[in-house]
């Protein structure tokens, strides 16, 4: 790891987040842990109140008020120490950001919302009620800061005016230490991986599907899952008849998650709705994994056809599964290493180091 650069004066922040990784459930907010840790490795000074239990997400008032009541905690707690909060950042903007205001207030610190996806493309317009909270909110954060020009995009367009302009900045990804990460000849020559929550809209139904035609017209190939939600039984159901050419991992920590990637030959990413950037694409990149995936939402920034990685278009198992055959075929060819190359260029521009540098920069401008 690169030793991190002095800092001229170490922030004091309060990240609120709706899911942050635990001891017992390691693969819950996995991306906003990782900058937890990038912020502290760089000097600043980071307190968390957050929600660390997946299954809290069954009893959404109940969630909310021990967030708020741990936000407003350390809030009041800084005040009374005289060590004031530079900055209250909220993890999921809308609407975690609701619980963070109040905090930010309290502490006399700038607001910064961090949006990763569905706080502006699905949470505020369930109800009129919703929206306007969100406009609200979006109207009296200090700073916003999106995964992607995309989500930048619909938080501008869609919850402006807001005070200045969106800063993009990705959540910041860790890098193998080793850019080769794996030899060709160890990494396995057969192996799709999946990654991400088993929940209508990531796609693992239609990979199963075309897995089907994978192993029906050849070549072989086997797919692990990981990851857990509402679908896993019925996809388990629907596997079934894949015997051990499917595999289904659970959730795992993100050092199991890592190796697993260091040793696929694809990494499917098979979205059929917007995402807010796509993180496992650049995870699978940086870890040397040819990567198949949609070009929905922020995810067509970071996959692009033919250049670092291949596009099939969402929800479509014929082609899904003949982009999964192509990109075995060419996994040890030529074809296979420019691809791996070029997708390694843009998952260094995500690095968590380069992230953190942007963010903190920001801060420092709102009087940090």
């Amino acid at each position: 790891m690169a030793t991190p650069r002095p800092v001229s004066r170490p922030l004091r922040i309060l990240l609120v987040a709706n899911l942050y990784p635990s001891a017992a459930h390691p693969a819950f907010g996995t991306f906003v842990g990782r900058r937890v840790a990038a912020l502290r490795a760089a000097g600043h000074r980071v307190d968390v109140a957050a929600i660390t239990d997946d299954r809290a997400h069954r009893g959404i008032a109940r969630k909310y008020l021990r967030l708020f009541v741990g936000a407003t905690w350390a809030a009041l707690r800084s005040r009374m120490r005289r060590r004031r909060y530079d900055v209250v950042e909220a993890h999921i903007a809308f609407p975690t950001g609701l619980v963070a205001w109040p905090a930010a207030r309290i502490a006399g610190a700038a607001l910064a919302l961090f949006v990763h996806g569905s706080d502006v493309t699905v949470l505020p317009w369930a109800s009129p009620r919703r929206e306007r909270a969100a406009r609200w909110l979006f109207a009296r954060a200090d700073l916003v800061v999106a995964n992607s020009r995309f989500t930048a995009d619909l938080a501008e367009h869609r919850l402006g005016p807001l005070r200045r302009p969106v800063l993009v900045a990705s959540p910041g990804i860790e890098l193998p230490t080793d850019a080769s990460d794996r030899a060709d000849g160890v990494r396995a020559a057969d192996h799709i991986v999946f990654v991400g929550r088993l929940v209508a809209g990531k796609g693992a139904e239609v990979l199963l599907d075309a897995m089907e035609r994978v192993v029906a017209d050849g070549p072989p190939a086997r797919l692990t899952i990981v990851g857990d939600g509402e679908l896993r039984p019925e996809l388990e159901s629907r596997a079934a008849p894949l015997g051990d050419r499917v595999r289904f991992a659970g959730p795992l920590p993100p050092a199991a998650v890592a190796e697993l990637l260091r040793d696929a030959t694809v990494v499917a990413v098979p979205s059929t709705r917007a995402e807010g950037l796509g993180l496992v694409a650049l995870e699978a990149m940086a870890a040397g994994a040819l990567v198949v995936g949609t070009a929905v939402g922020g995810q067509a920034e970071t996959v692009r056809d033919g250049e670092n990685g291949l596009v099939v278009p969402p929800d479509d198992a014929a082609a899904l599964a003949a982009a999964l055959r192509h990109a075995l075929a060419i996994a040890p060819t030529d074809a296979g290493d420019r691809l791996r190359a070029a997708g390694r260029a843009t998952a260094a521009a995500h690095d968590r180091r380069t992230a953190v540098d942007a963010t903190v920069e920001a801060f420092r401008e709102l009087g940090g």
